[in-house]
């Protein structure tokens, strides 16, 4: 029997949340490298961040509570994480009101735009995830956005070099995210829902998950060649990891259910290991 995603820690998807906290981390490790902000704004920022990603996964299903496929309590357990991720957003939008206070329009500007963007991805009339558009829009939202938004809350600045550094961490964002659309596939087409891996096809899709990681391989180096990250062979060493994941990719369905933590388990380590060299110039 498949795990029941409306429990809460599997709604909650705690392994997603490295996303936030690479990205808002990377920001704020910026800023700090370069002189700006303080240590106690960048934990504010990096919380407000890891915040907004648990709730837009807490309300991920809250779209779908009516389908067939929930029964009564299941449909209880998504109002419960609805509920929770509706907190998790005014416990985020509390520290924007914050920011913007400190920064001005600008940072009113990125909260609004992070704000719609949590919310279009499986909200109505929205729901970009249903549109095919989860891969491509995370990539900005939850990578270029996050990563230029936390240096610039830290900062009140903003350079050319945040938005290369921002990349790697986005293509990841976006191979995260399609993990879970091709965990699902089969549920998925099932249900008619229209996500990217859906109106691809799984073979292609497969394809693209082992393009992005290629893509990312070449923007780390590419990175090390423009010299914004020193010694980039230690992030592009930790990519090894996604191994297992591309294993994963051919295997049946019941065993597809671990793509998305193992590759979450890779976002992990390689972003400790660019955080590390950013940080530190190794």
């Amino acid at each position: 029997m498949a795990p029941d995603k409306t429990r809460f820690v599997r709604a909650l998807r705690p392994f997603s949340l490295v996303v936030a906290i690479a990205t808002c981390g990377l920001g704020v490790i910026l800023a700090l490298r370069d002189g700006a902000g303080n240590p106690g704004l960048a934990v504010l920022v990096i919380i407000a961040g890891v915040l907004l990603q648990a709730g837009v996964n807490l309300v991920n299903d809250h779209a779908d509570r009516h389908s067939p496929q929930f029964d009564a309590g299941q449909r209880a357990a998504i109002r419960r994480n609805t509920r929770l991720g509706a907190l998790a957003f005014v416990l985020a939008g509390i520290v924007g009101v914050y920011l913007v206070w400190l920064r001005g329009w600008p940072m009113l500007l990125l909260g609004l735009v992070g704000m719609a963007g949590a919310l279009g991805y499986t909200g109505h009339p929205v729901n970009y995830k249903e549109r095919g558009l989860g891969v491509s829009l995370v990539f900005l939202f939850m990578g270029v956005l996050l990563v230029g938004g936390a240096y610039f809350a830290v900062s009140g600045g903003y350079h050319a070099g945040v938005f290369w550094l921002s990349i790697p961490f986005s293509l990841f964002a976006s191979l995260l995210l399609l993990s879970n659309e091709l965990r699902d596939y089969e549920a998925d087409l099932e249900q008619g829902l229209r996500t990217l891996t859906v109106r691809l096809g799984y073979a292609r899709a497969r394809r693209l998950f082992q393009g992005l990681i290629v893509l990312l391989a070449l923007v780390t180096l590419g990175l090390g060649a423009m010299g914004l990250l020193a010694h980039a062979a230690i992030p592009l060493a930790s990519l090894l990891l996604l191994r297992r994941p591309l294993r994963l990719l051919d295997k049946a369905p019941t065993e597809r259910s671990r793509l998305p933590p193992a590759t979450g388990q890779g976002f992990f380590a390689y972003g400790l290991c660019l955080l590390l060299t950013v940080w530190w110039g190794l």
